[in-house]
């Protein structure tokens, strides 16, 4: 594998990081995609670290604080995801780890995802990285106008 750099996210990533979400299936605004990365990175906890090769980001990974009142304090994985090009190379699994070792050097207890029902080869890639099916779940919405 060629030289892969694992860094925070830095807002200047915004086009990379709009392309990678297209490839997720969400076709959120350049310019909002943009937004969200300066709002995370000035106002949350989140860490967002993305896989860097060649100057060009290919792959990224969102953590967020997730607090309950029935379990120690967990990360909740929001977005994940490397350029198809890239996958199958251990990119994936370098972005999970880097994530793991944050997360531990801060004292959370774990990580916590939701995955989409039909990705089948996404819950294999997390299985044999150690991570527990727990559940079925139905996700609702509400957007206000």
């Amino acid at each position: 594998m060629e030289q892969i750099n694992v860094r925070r996210i830095k807002t200047t990533d915004y086009y990379d990081i709009y392309l990678l979400n297209q490839e997720l299936g969400y076709f959120y605004p350049v310019e909002k995609v943009k937004e969200k990365i300066a709002y995370i990175v000035e106002n949350t906890k989140d860490i967002i670290l993305v896989a860097e090769r060649d100057n060009e980001v290919i792959g990224y990974i969102h953590g967020s604080p997730y607090e309950s009142l029935f379990f120690d304090s967990l990360i909740n994985i929001l977005g994940f995801v490397v350029k198809e090009k890239y996958r199958n190379i251990g990119i994936g699994s370098l972005l999970l780890n880097s994530l793991e070792c944050w997360a531990k050097e801060k004292g959370y207890r774990g990580i916590r995802l939701i995955s989409g029902f039909e990705r089948l080869n996404a819950h294999r890639f997390y299985q044999k990285r150690g991570y527990v099916y727990i559940k079925d779940q139905k996700n609702f919405k509400k957007i206000f106008d």
